[in-house]
């Protein structure tokens, strides 16, 4: 039984119309940041926007936004690149990759689980556009269980509400983001509001917000329940005690249905949900493509805004963001009225043109 799984990432908004020119992936990091703890003085907003060559990105490494946990020195970190030279205040992505809920240490790479991309890869393409990016650390499966996991990415946005002064950054333009496993926590932290007990507000910040203003959802799980119905033939098993999901939840998820439910973030979804750009390949042998469709129905249903890409072929990778994808089907909704085209190419300049679109400045 192949054990890959899931995702989490964040994201925030635009500048100009012609930042959807960036090329290349989004995984290596930025050659010309550069490594400091130090607190820095925010940006000037300048009348005239700096070209993309003048601004630095300036990375702030292993920044704890809550109080270390048992066992784990690295899950309540998070490295946060900062686009020096840019009019601000700054639109802020906030963004997790994927380990199938088993990894407390996802901030700084990819692996096979995650897809190719990375927070540095973001900030490499994004930053010279006037985006912060944070690439943050959630407690593992083995280390907490559900809530613990949406706490952290919630704590992890007030944690940066916190600072917004002292770094620059756009309380009011705040996105999660996430492949897989990362993916599902960015969703969660997105339409959970106003349940006190999915907050974490013990973990710090109380006093900050934990709303975001937009989310983008590269593969992620949502309705666990349902994952076994759908899996393709080879595809991974989700109802044994001993997958991803039971694991997350402690227990195996179809012995406790109603618990299990709390974790869907299908559930939550509402007229004012922030919008949602969402993604995945149809043959995905971890995470079945059907999950973001329900995750899509939920966002048609309640009014809510949403653009939804199916990806023919593809498993359990977002490598088409880079390349483009020939053969696709896009479906967007808002207010109740849904179409369907070939358009736009899911590629990380549609995920930014759909942040243009959605999280102005206000």
């Amino acid at each position: 039984m192949r054990r890959r799984a899931l995702l989490g990432l964040a994201l925030a908004t635009p500048l100009a119309a012609s930042a959807c020119s960036a090329e290349g992936d989004a995984g290596p990091a930025p050659s010309s940041s550069t490594a400091s703890s130090a607190p820095q003085p925010a940006p000037s907003t300048a009348s005239t926007p700096p070209s993309p060559s003048e601004v630095v990105v300036r990375v702030l490494s292993d920044q704890a936004y809550a109080e270390p946990v048992d066992g784990s020195a690295t899950a309540h970190l998070l490295d946060l690149h900062l686009p020096d030279g840019a009019p601000g205040p700054w639109p802020v992505v906030l963004f997790q990759a994927g380990s199938a809920f088993q990894s407390d240490d996802t901030k700084g790479g990819s692996t096979d689980l995650s897809g190719g991309t990375t927070a540095a890869g973001l900030a490499q393409r994004w930053g010279p556009l006037g985006y912060a990016v944070a690439g943050i650390n959630v407690r593992s499966s083995a280390q907490a269980r559900f809530p613990a996991q949406l706490h952290d990415v919630k704590a992890a946005v007030r944690y940066l509400r916190s600072r917004a002064d002292e770094l620059g950054l756009d309380t009011d333009r705040v996105v999660t983001a996430g492949t897989s496993s990362g993916a599902w926590g960015a969703v969660m932290a997105g339409v959970v509001t106003g349940v006190p007990e999915l907050e974490g507000a013990d973990l710090g910040n109380a006093d900050q917000r934990s709303d975001v203003q937009a989310v983008v959802d590269l593969f992620g799980p949502t309705a666990f329940l349902q994952m076994d119905a759908q899996r393709l033939p080879d595809g991974q098993e989700h109802d044994p005690a001993g997958s991803p999901e039971s694991m997350l939840m402690g227990f195996p998820i179809q012995s406790d249905p109603a618990a299990t439910g709390r974790a869907d973030p299908t559930a939550y979804v509402g007229a004012g949900s922030p919008p949602a750009w969402i993604t995945h390949g149809t043959a995905d042998p971890n995470v079945p493509h059907q999950q973001s469709e329900l995750l899509f129905a939920a966002y048609e249903r309640a009014g809510a805004t949403a653009s939804l890409t199916l990806v023919p072929g593809a498993g359990h990778t977002d490598s088409y963001l880079s390349s483009g994808a020939p053969d696709r089907l896009v479906r967007t909704t808002a207010g109740g009225t849904t179409t369907e085209s070939g358009d736009p190419d899911p590629t990380y300049d549609a995920v930014l043109a759909f942040l243009q679109e959605h999280l102005r400045r206000g």
